[in-house]
């Protein structure tokens, strides 16, 4: 799909286009996430010292999913509770939806659909083997995070989004016929500005290329493969949750998906009614 575009174009486009830096504090604190000897008392420091992080930190620690008798009211007792890994995961969504800002209305509807997604495809990866379910929450969180990108760039994009999700074209075709790019090589590209893993920054890139599960190449291992047939199989029933209709990708892919990772229908049935009950778990939290 990336050869249909033409090479001038898309590199004058691409150069034009702002890809938020990774915030200090998110990379003070993934350096520090990855020492041997984690400092917490640094982490906490780090936290603390960024309002928006803290009060997301406090509010997952008090959710139903870690059902603390008496809730936490510091930051310390936070990160205690959620330990490194889910610290991560918050760190990084609190972080992407501050730096990509936007419409409200609009972006609070696409972090929902993306967290959701993330939650379901981390489920998911628990059940399968050879996944992590931390590069899958990434993945759901991060694989459509070049849309408020474009969004920002192009006044139209909004309405040629909408237009495409009505079409029986993949949305990346659209915008590669409009903005000579795509959120996929956008979003790529922010994942790669932020030290994501190379995995999933590859994965988001491929994340609409359906030819991953018939033709793989040096692009696409079974891990970036995996990762993206899970997110597409979560986005669909994140989707579905939401009351809305599938996307021409779902309809185009979804069996594909469905194959690559050996799921039968009992299979989908059986993960979808366990995801659906985790989300209506967080609906009512919410």
């Amino acid at each position: 799909m990336e050869s249909q575009i033409d090479s001038q174009a898309a590199e004058g486009i691409l150069k034009s286009i702002r890809i938020p830096p990774c915030p200090e504090v998110v990379v003070a604190l993934m350096a520090e996430v990855r020492q041997p000897d984690v400092d917490f008392l640094k982490l906490v420091k780090l936290i603390s010292g960024d309002v928006g992080l803290a009060a997301s930190m406090l509010k997952m620690a008090n959710s139903p999913f870690f059902a603390l008798r008496n809730k936490v009211s510091s930051v310390n007792l936070a990160v205690s509770v959620l330990g490194l890994k889910n610290l991560t995961q918050i760190v990084r969504s609190s972080a992407l939806q501050n730096a990509l800002g936007g419409d409200k209305i609009v972006m609070e509807r696409f972090w929902e659909r993306s967290n959701l997604t993330a939650v379901v495809a981390s489920r998911m990866s628990g059940q399968l083997h050879g996944i992590s379910r931390d590069d899958a929450y990434t993945l759901g969180l991060f694989h459509d995070c070049g849309i408020p990108i474009l969004m920002q760039k192009f006044p139209d994009y909004k309405e040629k989004l909408a237009a495409a999700n009505q079409s029986a074209n993949l949305v990346i075709v659209i915008e590669d016929q409009h903005y000579a790019t795509n959120h996929a090589i956008v979003g790529n590209m922010l994942a790669r500005n932020w030290y994501l893993p190379e995995p999933i920054s590859q994965a988001i890139k491929v994340h609409h290329d359906r030819s991953i599960f018939t033709q793989p190449d040096e692009r696409t291992t079974p891990e970036v493969c995996s990762l993206v047939a899970i997110t597409m199989i979560a986005e669909h029933i994140a989707t579905a949750f939401l009351g809305k209709v599938d996307d021409a990708d779902w309809i185009a892919s979804g069996q594909l998906a469905l194959d690559y990772l050996g799921l039968c229908n009992q299979d989908m049935d059986d993960i979808t009614d366990d995801a659906l009950d985790e989300l209506e778990e967080i609906r009512a939290y919410r």
